[in-house]
């Protein structure tokens, strides 16, 4: 007979590596590109995990420089307030001594002879 799956020698070694070839060979190969998939993916999960770190800590630094520039207009608006009112003060105590000098002034020109 010339069909050769039917043959007396069907379980001939070569007939067993061909078989070994299309099936067995097949699942090594399998097992291999399931590894590659594996540490693809495991490295794909790797890099999200540090990009979406990267991004958290570049979001608190924003927040944390954003709260830093309010702090500083806070201590700006605070140094302004604070010369204002020193300001006004030194105004006040000006008008006072001058209030001081003119009823010292004219206290002297009642007392003064005439």
């Amino acid at each position: 007979p010339s069909d050769s799956d039917t043959s007396e020698y069907s379980d001939s070694p070569a007939k067993r590596r061909r078989g070994e070839g299309t099936s067995g060979g097949g699942a090594a190969s399998g097992g291999i590109s399931q590894e590659v998939g594996s540490a693809i993916s495991k490295s794909a999960s790797i890099i999200a995990e540090a990009i979406q770190a990267s991004e958290e800590r570049e979001e608190r630094r924003h927040k944390e420089l954003l709260s830093l520039h309010e702090r500083r207009l806070q201590i700006e608006e605070s140094k302004a307030e604070i010369n204002r009112q020193g300001i006004s003060g030194l105004v006040d105590s000006i008008n006072k001594l001058a209030n001081s000098i003119l009823a010292l002034a004219a206290n002297k020109n009642q007392n003064s002879p005439k």
